[in-house]
């Protein structure tokens, strides 16, 4: 993992009120085709978290194009590291999420030409799910983009993970409260969010969707996530049919797998699972 990399920022409009931030690792020893990763962070996550760069960076240095985004819904907006959207946030929703990647997946950011990879972390991986199989089942051929396969980091099988208590109670007021953990800072979440799930509970099934994309999955969690339990990468993993697919437990990691906010400097369980990445990266796109 030697190779150089440039690093830039960019915004890409996707509705007059909604623009998605991003951040491009490029390596710039480029030889031949170069395989673009696309990295979604999870719920209350954002692009430039922790150690995220860091870990994109690495990423990048093993030869990959890595473009990091912001969901324009995800709350953090123009300050890039803290809430400052947090009426965005309380809205957010997963149709927005796939929303802003189908924008990203045809905008100049992404080179048609190349293969595309999604990595998504927590929720960011149901997202990366979900647009696999939108993508995939395009009747449209001529706008699809070369999706190559789905990373996921630490993903559920399902988003809301909640008791009947606790549901009950977000409908009753109109809202959940969110505690931001770092900062102590209270975020909402509307009743709508839910509704929106309600609504949409088939489309929005990552397990289905990464049986139906038909591409390679890689599954990656750590055995003491405190989130997620590792069942759900036994759900996500159920399946999947395609010869390429992993399923990878490390041993001991966390649910961000060592890294912390800020960056404390990298961490053995994060770079296991940037080895595990940039090898199964390697041995799909010379298939």
């Amino acid at each position: 993992m030697s190779s150089p990399t440039s690093f830039a920022n960019g915004e890409l409009r996707v509705t007059p009120d909604r623009t998605l931030r991003l951040s491009v690792f490029e390596p710039e020893e480029i030889r031949g085709e170069v395989a673009t990763i696309v990295f979604i962070p999870g719920f209350k996550g954002f692009k430039d978290w922790g150690g995220w760069p860091w870990f994109c960076s690495l990423i990048c240095k093993a030869g990959f194009r890595v473009v990091s985004m912001n969901p324009t819904m995800c709350g953090v907006g123009p300050a890039l590291d803290e809430f400052d959207e947090p009426e965005k946030f309380s809205q957010q929703t997963l149709t927005h999420d796939l929303e802003d990647l189908n924008a990203l997946f045809h905008s100049e950011w992404i080179p048609s030409a190349n293969p595309v990879f999604l990595l998504g972390h927590s929720r960011g991986g149901i997202v990366a799910a979900l647009g696999s199989a939108r993508e995939q089942n395009r009747s449209d051929s001529d706008e699809m983009v070369d999706l190559r396969g789905v990373i996921t980091l630490g993903t559920p099988h399902d988003l809301m993970r909640l008791s009947q208590e606790e549901l009950d109670l977000w409908k009753k007021t109109g809202y959940r409260e969110i505690v931001n953990a770092r900062t102590g800072e209270v975020l909402k979440q509307e009743f709508s969010v839910l509704e929106d799930y309600i609504a949409n509970t088939e489309n929005y099934d990552p397990v289905r969707a990464l049986a139906s994309s038909g591409i390679p999955f890689l599954g990656i969690h750590g055995t003491e996530d405190p989130a997620v339990g590792t069942e759900s990468l036994d759900h996500l993993f159920g399946g999947c049919s395609h010869p390429l697919s992993r399923r990878e437990l490390i041993e001991g990691a966390g649910h961000t797998f060592g890294m912390a906010h800020p960056h404390q400097g990298g961490h053995e369980h994060a770079e296991t699972a940037i080895a595990l990445i940039t090898a199964w990266l390697g041995e799909v796109i010379q298939r």
